[in-house]
């Protein structure tokens, strides 16, 4: 739900996260084993499964609140899980501690990948590299360790298991675009080709992606559900860096609020629903030594008042500029606009953020000039 907020801006998914996050923190915490969230109510055993996901829900409530307090519960958690479920030497995150204080050592994809995102998110917030060495580290073990480095082709033998390395996908794939990971995006590229290739009759692709889907079994849903994911977090170019002035396409953003994609009726493709407080991240653009005094974006709208800001590094980052969109005679109507900038060098996370009232504008594509 605090994701689904990130994503619309809708309050009552914030509502509902918080509700449940809080929930389970004042009904799971403990000191006992140290500390750590336990995994269901009958207090036997303090999972990964439960411990990694808290602590990125805690991160996002953190984001979306604009409250330290999550990020220190975040903390809380995540110092727990490496003192107890976790290898600093090798990556290996375990899978529960039990209240007799035996561990069960068996790695998953589901832990790996809530681990990865969880100090991904960490990293992102604090910029300490402790959390994205332990990233990284926990990314290796996946790719090298329990692949050596080849295609995810198990957990396909229950229930919960044949869905987990969709939701490694999803976190693997954030800390590989926010960190310019090229090797982790090329893995990813030949799981997903293999899968494809491997896809049945009617499209669908089970878990096991290293074999061909059967043209006549039946498949569970979640099973199936990983493909998407992987295919959903995976690109064919590989090159994360983006020149500032290259033409950047509006839709071909790393993260968003509340946006949708469109495509015009002579094909050009452009993001729409715009409204106030909404808006688009590209990671990796490389200003080089600076030079350049200008930004420029081709916009469409039949309305006077709207905005962007052109911010570094987070939604309340510094502002580099602000280029106001004016009336253009309609939708279907596009013109360029631009705005003066302040200095900026070098590879920068850029935030577009959207202001005004009422549906804003339509944005095809933006670039830097000097």
């Amino acid at each position: 739900c605090a994701r689904a907020y990130l994503l619309t801006g809708d309050e009552e998914f914030l509502k509902t996260a918080e509700y449940h996050f809080n929930l389970v923190w004042d009904r799971g915490w403990s000191d006992d084993l140290g500390g750590g969230i336990w995994w269901r109510t009958d207090n036997q055993t303090k999972n990964a499964c439960i411990n990694c996901p808290a602590t990125i829900a805690a991160c996002l409530l953190g984001e979306a609140l604009g409250d330290e307090s999550y990020y220190d519960k975040a903390v809380q958690i995540m110092n727990w899980v490496v003192a107890n479920i976790y290898e600093d030497s090798t990556g290996h995150v375990y899978d529960a501690y039990d209240i007799s204080g035996s561990k069960n050592q068996w790695a998953s994809t589901y832990n790996q990948g809530t681990f990865i995102g969880a100090n991904a998110l960490l990293y992102e917030h604090f910029q300490d590299d402790i959390y994205y060495d332990r990233a990284r580290l926990a990314a290796d073990y996946v790719i090298q360790t329990m692949y050596q480095g080849g295609v995810m082709s198990n957990e396909d033998n229950n229930g919960d298991l044949i869905g987990f390395k969709g939701i490694l996908c999803r976190w693997i794939y954030r800390f590989a675009i926010y960190n310019n990971q090229p090797d982790i995006l090329e893995w990813l590229k030949y799981n997903a080709a293999t899968a494809w290739n491997n896809r049945n009759k009617a499209g669908l692709i089970w878990t096991t992606w290293n074999s061909k889907t059967s043209d006549t079994k039946p498949y569970d849903i979640f099973g199936l559900s990983t493909a998407v994911s992987l295919l959903n977090n995976c690109r064919s170019n590989i090159n994360l860096i983006v020149d500032a002035s290259d033409r950047i396409e509006m839709d071909q953003f790393d993260s968003c609020r509340g946006i949708t994609t469109e495509e015009s009726s002579e094909g050009e493709k452009y993001i729409d629903s715009i409204t106030d407080g909404f808006y688009t991240v590209y990671h990796n653009i490389d200003f080089g030594n600076g030079g350049f005094t200008k930004a420029v974006f081709r916009a469409a709208t039949p309305n006077q008042d709207g905005t962007i800001e052109i911010r570094l590094g987070g939604i309340n980052g510094k502002i580099i500029g602000k280029c106001e969109i004016t009336n253009t005679g309609g939708w279907n109507v596009w013109e360029t606009f631009q705005c003066n900038i302040t200095e900026v060098s070098g590879i920068q996370d850029l935030y577009l953020i959207f202001k005004g009232n009422g549906p804003l504008f339509q944005l095809t594509w933006f670039q830097f000039v000097q």
